[in-house]
């Protein structure tokens, strides 16, 4: 059977910036998985400013999704990263998700998986949205091999824990910071990638903890240890300038020794509702 799914192919250099000391940085791929949305975009459908105000059109993320393969890639390894994305709908057009492979040498370094709430754009200045669909005349352009059952993407939008976890290992800690608007993006919402770097700077603060009850072997990988997998569950927004407390909690991976890493991140103030959950499984350190 012959797949007419389109990809859309680019190369990019790699720098020093992208790069922790053991592999690329979850910030590093999500950044270049929105390169690649926008690539797509305006390869085969409307370029990205075209969507937002010629066709009211716009998307959110409500899932996204990190693997690395091993052995991780490093800065040493390699000048360039060839990657490949793809982009599939729902039916009814209310849902858009982008696959993303990440090679260096012949060799997959990592995947990107994002799962996409299409708006329908009610004010062009603020950009305020409300859950809408692609307009017909967009949605045509998708061929049969890029549409999927609608059923299927709400499915995976209802994605609520994707490891299983086992004993908890040190009291849940908390800090809070102020958005600014370079954690956000054009409508002053907050942006997917900042608020999972977030996420996994949180992780890292553990390490310099003045807390002594934090038991040494549980923060140690939250630095050394290379991160496996990363999803992140986004529920409700938040804008500039609001205050937000992140919760992280650490726990034994229950089949595989490893560490997962728990963040909830929502609006500081007595109702401790999440926004957006940020899961981490890090290999052993």
């Amino acid at each position: 059977m012959i797949c007419d799914a389109r990809e859309t192919t680019f190369r990019e250099p790699l720098y020093t910036t992208q790069f922790s000391p053991l592999q690329l940085r979850p910030r590093a791929l999500l950044d270049l998985a929105a390169n690649g949305f926008a690539r797509w975009l305006a390869e085969h459908l409307t370029p990205f400013p075209h969507l937002l105000h010629k066709h009211r059109t716009a998307v959110v993320v409500r899932i996204a999704r990190l693997d690395y393969e091993a052995p991780d890639l490093r800065f040493a390894d390699a000048s360039w990263l060839d990657l490949r994305a793809r982009v599939t709908t729902s039916g009814s057009g209310e849902w858009l998700v982008l696959s993303l492979d990440y090679e260096a040498g012949g060799h997959i370094a990592a995947r990107a998986r994002l799962v996409m709430r299409v708006l329908s754009v009610a004010e062009p200045e603020s950009l305020a949205a409300q859950p809408g669909a692609l307009p017909p005349a967009l949605l045509a352009e998708f061929t049969g091999d890029e549409r999927l059952p609608s059923d299927e993407f709400r499915k995976q939008a209802r994605v609520r824990q994707p490891f299983d976890l086992g004993t908890d290992l040190f009291a849940p800690q908390e800090w809070e910071t102020t958005l600014s608007r370079s954690q956000c993006e054009v409508a002053d919402q907050w942006s997917f990638i900042e608020m999972i770097e977030l996420a996994t700077s949180a992780r890292e603060r553990l390490f310099a903890a003045t807390d002594s009850a934090l038991p040494a072997d549980t923060v140690r990988p939250a630095v050394r240890a290379p991160v496996r997998s990363l999803v992140a569950f986004f529920q409700r927004p938040m804008f500039v300038f609001d205050a937000c407390r992140t919760v992280t909690r650490a726990h034994h991976a229950r089949h595989d020794g490893r560490t997962v890493f728990r963040h909830d991140i929502g609006r500081a103030g007595t109702a401790r509702t999440a926004g957006l959950r940020v899961w981490e499984l890090l290999d052993a350190a």
